[in-house]
């Protein structure tokens, strides 16, 4: 980690595809990065990244990572942190004092970002703003659970209220369940709430996923666009396309950044019915979206802007977005299809294909329209590492697998 110049930017969650692509486009702007991760995937293996440090989990060990953060700040003279994922952004956020001594942080102010990162508070200031939610109920007993049932109906969707490592929030070990009887309700509770803390109960909202990514400048919106995922992995978009927003999901989402001024991006989600006219709001995430190489590529450079946001206080102007600009991200694509395969969900939601189909459907995320999260043919590393981490992982499936076959004889 040796400089003999001050290096620009710090990002943290750099072996992430957020973080791979915010070095990518600030390397690009000619900017020094530092990249910093758990693991030495992504871009701590990208040839244009020249600065690469390995530190303790944020999540597990935030106090430590924040140390090793600091150090290296104070050595390279850092300007600007930029935080690409939940646990990096919370471990910066409650050491900011710290930080900001020396440095500048990417991030909303904290009273902004409680706003947000409080599923709970995050939803009470949606319906007072007029935002449609789903149906919701605040459980304090079990013995309020056929009062429960009755008010939401089933299926029940159980969320986390937010990070279990933010500052008196408590932790679950699910990102959702759904609750399809209330056998099976009362056997979450069962697990999950022994003492005595609940998560959000809500309706299942059903529609379509419809995904803002946004630029906001001291609660002001300065930019939006939206994607539609094409084919998905376990919910999250592996081939997406970029879509002109419908204009009652972005009207809410100018109205929720305003209400908690937002500075910087954000990512907004909704589910929104077939006929585009009702509209409940899942969540605001205030970090930059895993896939945001789809934006840059699209030609809004939320990365750069970023920078020159924090650092300069420059807002951003954006020309227009090219609509229908795709992308995907391959190992993410394969992985999915490989599931299907083994008769997991389809891919490509709406759709009933035969296998043959569903192979045809993977290979054409590699036609000449669809540019790709990862691979770079100047830069093929981060998606090498990327694609030998699955094959690890279904190897060592295959491993175990075959080691309890033979223990069994």
């Amino acid at each position: 980690m040796n400089s003999d110049r001050q290096v620009d930017v710090l990002v943290a969650g750099a072996d992430t595809r957020p973080g791979l692509a915010v070095a990518r486009s600030l390397a690009a702007h000619g900017l020094s990065v530092l990249a910093v991760g758990e693991e030495p995937n992504m871009a701590l293996r990208s040839r244009h990244i020249e600065h690469a440090l390995l530190a303790p989990s944020p999540r597990a060990e935030p106090e430590a990572y924040i140390a090793s953060v600091l150090q290296a700040v104070e050595q390279l003279g850092i300007k600007l942190i930029i935080p690409t994922t939940d646990s990096t952004l919370l471990a910066v956020d409650r050491y900011r004092a710290e930080l900001e001594d020396h440095t500048k942080l990417a991030i909303a102010r904290s009273e902004s970002l409680e706003k947000v990162v409080d599923k709970r508070a995050n939803l009470r200031l949606a319906k007072q703003l007029g935002v449609p939610c789903p149906k919701q109920f605040d459980l304090e007993s079990p013995d309020q659970i056929p009062e429960m049932i009755d008010a939401l109906g089933f299926p029940i969707v159980l969320k986390p209220p937010g990070p279990g490592t933010y500052p008196g929030m408590p932790s679950f070990s699910f990102k959702v369940l759904y609750a399809r009887d209330e056998r099976e309700l009362r056997g979450y509770i069962d697990e999950h709430c022994a003492d005595g803390s609940y998560p959000l109960f809500q309706e299942c909202a059903s529609g379509v996923v419809h995904n803002l990514c946004c630029f906001a400048a001291r609660g002001e919106l300065v930019a939006i666009h939206e994607y539609h995922s094409l084919r998905r992995l376990r919910g999250v978009g592996v081939t997406r396309e970029v879509v002109e927003p419908i204009e009652v999901a972005e009207r809410s989402a100018r109205e929720m950044l305003k209400a908690v001024e937002w500075d910087g991006v954000a990512h907004v989600a909704f589910f929104v019915g077939e006929d585009q006219k009702k509209l409940w709001y899942m969540e605001t995430n205030g970090r930059i979206w895993a896939s945001v190489q789809g934006s840059v590529h699209a030609g809004w450079d939320f990365p750069y802007w970023i920078y020159r946001y924090f650092v300069h206080g420059e807002v951003p102007e954006p020309e227009p977005i090219r609509i229908g600009s795709r992308t995907c991200w391959h190992r993410g694509d394969l992985e999915s299809f490989l599931s299907f395969l083994r008769g997991g969900e389809i891919p490509a939601t709406g759709t009933d294909p035969t296998r043959l189909q569903a192979f045809g459907q993977y290979l054409s995320g590699f036609g000449p329209r669809t540019h790709s999260d990862v691979f770079r043919l100047s830069d093929p590393i981060p998606a090498v590492v990327d694609h030998w981490r699955l094959f690890g992982r279904l190897t060592g499936l295959r491993r175990r697998a075959t080691g309890r076959s033979h223990n069994s004889r």
